[in-house]
């Protein structure tokens, strides 16, 4: 349930990002400076918004689903805890 409401809520933050960005174009060249930052603000917002959803997504998805254990070059293959153990 959680992880479905912050996949939609990236995906809205996503097209608020996407919206406040394309209309920044033409605040600043209608309104002024000053209207024209405050709107690539809001951009920054959505944007932050979207990639906190992201990692919080992200973090409970990895946690759900952890990836298989790696060895690298140096450990070599890791085997089974219940060899390793013994």
């Amino acid at each position: 349930m959680v992880n479905r409401m912050v996949k939609i809520l990236r995906i809205v933050f996503c097209i608020l990002a996407v919206a406040a960005a394309a209309a920044a174009i033409f605040v600043f060249v209608y309104a002024g400076w000053l209207w024209g930052l405050i709107t690539v603000l809001i951009c920054v917002v959505f944007t932050a918004g979207m990639l906190i959803c992201r990692n919080v997504q992200n973090a409970r998805e990895a946690a759900e689903n952890p990836p298989p254990p790696k060895g690298d070059f140096i450990t070599g293959k890791i085997e089974n805890d219940d060899k390793r153990d013994k």
